[in-house]
């Protein structure tokens, strides 16, 4: 049974706490108003008072999202892809690349949704809340990008096993 690929799920968890800690130690300096929400110029248009839960809720999601693509991984794997064998391709060395592909690119999502989340956090307690929309929008393009790089390494992850598995 193909594994869930539990470094990238630390790797992404280290992330979350590195950006907790860095919450933590900008305490003191933190205004007493953070921006919340931003609109499509990259203008913040809501804020909120400075709590535990201003200051904490980017962690908090990057730690509910990776627990949950983690138990979503452990749940899927034994389950069998819902697609055919490409021509050529044996169906259960198919079932098995496949699986280990889909649960690397699942692995992989969560670290950039980590980034994401983290940056946003980052970007709410240190820059300016009027700041540009390419400091909005080149993080969610770059994640976009992120995502594509991906799914490119899990076709790349399944072609590898598919060789391997067919020796």
């Amino acid at each position: 049974m193909p594994g869930v690929h539990p470094g990238w799920y630390l790797a992404a968890g280290l992330v979350a706490v590195l950006v907790a800690a860095v919450g933590a130690a900008a305490w003191p300096t933190l205004p007493e108003r953070l921006p919340v929400h931003w609109d499509g110029s990259g203008t913040a248009d809501r804020y909120e008072e400075k709590s535990f839960g201003t200051v904490f809720f980017g962690p908090l999601i990057s730690a509910g999202l990776i627990l949950f693509l983690y138990v979503t991984a452990l749940v899927i794997r034994p389950f069998p892809l819902n697609n055919a064998a490409p021509a050529g391709v044996d169906e259960q060395v198919h079932q098995q690349a496949g699986m280990d592909a889909t649960l690397y690119f699942l692995a992989l999502t969560t670290v950039e949704l980590s980034l994401l989340v983290g940056w946003i956090s980052l970007r709410g307690w240190f820059l300016p809340p009027d700041g540009s929309v390419l400091l909005f929008a080149l993080p969610t393009l770059g994640f976009l990008a992120a995502m594509g790089g991906a799914g490119l390494l899990a076709l790349r992850r399944y072609r590898r096993l598919v060789a391997e598995l067919s020796t």
